[in-house]
């Protein structure tokens, strides 16, 4: 069965479209109180939710990993009520969906697919864990709740203010990094989820962290640093997550490591051209959606053919949710944050050592 998965995404892909106007045209249909209660608005929304189901099924399935639609499924099910959404209408969605694939999947491919969606299914009588991730008991948990509360009000000198503040009372910028900036970002996607905050204030919160991180680049690039060697990082196609990756190169500057960083969304071709225009042997990838696994898969062939000695490190919040995903595209290894990629990295260089 297994040799049957990819062919079974890339069937989804390439239908993506019919099979999701279809979930949708069924789904009003059974339920006409929709029309009355959403509109047309809501049925387009309602449109955009099935391709999004259909895209993280489909990568699911291509990976091999029910865990990437389960996750999916209630993280869908916190924004979706949140937004006044009953649960019930997304299972009467997936219903549907289970349906429209057991009459458009050619009965080969069905087992999979049909698998992960009634998992999903099931996954929604189950309570979800929706905990902030300020927490308290952690260091600068203090800090980290002061510089939320700054942004969250549009305050983004008072944001910066207590960072530099910070910074000139010698708390170390990996700690500002690891324990402010990082649940920070996390704490804001979680927000967002709950209709707490809107779209706008996620991307103003966004950006703002990325600025008072450059204010933070001449405590972090030394001129008087021994050079460890090399690294590429670059997020893959389509992936515009970038702030994870970003902060690693920050803090592997800081462990000595020259970094060339690519930043979001970067062509496959590119990556491969700039380890060799920069005799690097190490690549950073990172993906936090998962329907941009793929892309990681083929980011990760390409360079084994181009640059066979490449060690690639993979990161991202799809990798949290399944974490064997990384032997599945082919990395050496995977990162769950950047203190674990710091410390992957050490070991590295200790083999190298031990080697000569």
């Amino acid at each position: 069965m297994s040799e049957l998965l990819e062919p079974t995404r890339d069937f989804i892909v390439e239908r993506q479209e019919d099979l999701a106007r279809e979930i949708v045209e069924r789904h009003w249909q059974r339920r006409p109180a929709l029309e009355q209660l959403y509109g047309k608005q809501g049925r387009a929304r309602c449109l955009e939710d099935a391709r999004y189901h259909l895209r993280y099924l489909s990568e699911a399935v291509g990976a091999r990993e029910p865990a990437l639609f389960v996750q999916y499924v209630t993280w869908a099910k916190t924004m979706l009520m949140a937004r006044n959404i009953p649960v019930e209408d997304l299972v009467a969605n997936l219903e549907v969906m289970l349906d429209v694939l057991g009459k458009e999947l050619p009965a080969s491919m069905q087992i999979p697919a049909v698998d992960y969606v009634k998992s999903a299914i099931g996954s929604l009588t189950l309570a979800n864990d929706n905990s902030s991730f300020l927490d308290p008991s952690q260091p600068l948990a203090e800090l980290a709740h002061q510089y939320l509360s700054a942004l969250l009000r549009y305050d983004r000198h008072s944001a910066s203010t207590l960072i530099l503040r910070a910074v000139e009372n010698k708390v170390s910028i990996k700690e500002i990094y690891c324990h402010v900036f990082e649940p920070c970002q996390y704490e804001i996607g979680r927000l967002w989820q709950s209709n707490i905050v809107s779209v706008a204030q996620e991307h103003y919160c966004t950006a703002s962290t990325q600025f008072i991180m450059s204010q933070l680049y001449p405590y972090i690039f030394r001129s008087d640093r021994i050079l460890r060697g090399t690294i590429v990082a670059a997020c893959v196609t389509g992936e515009l997550h970038e702030i994870g990756a970003r902060m690693l190169c920050d803090l592997l500057e800081m462990e000595g490591w020259n970094t060339v960083y690519l930043g979001a969304n970067v062509p496959t071709a590119g990556i491969v051209d700039v380890l060799r225009q920069n005799d690097s042997n190490i690549l950073a990838v990172s993906a936090s959606m998962a329907f941009h696994i793929r892309a990681a898969r083929e980011v990760i062939a390409a360079v084994r053919v181009a640059s066979p000695a490449t060690r690639i490190l993979v990161g991202g919040y799809a990798f949290k949710i399944a974490p064997n995903l990384w032997r599945n595209v082919g990395a050496d290894n995977w990162a769950k944050d950047a203190s674990h990629a710091i410390s992957l990295l050490d070991g590295l260089d200790d083999q190298r050592a031990g080697a000569q």
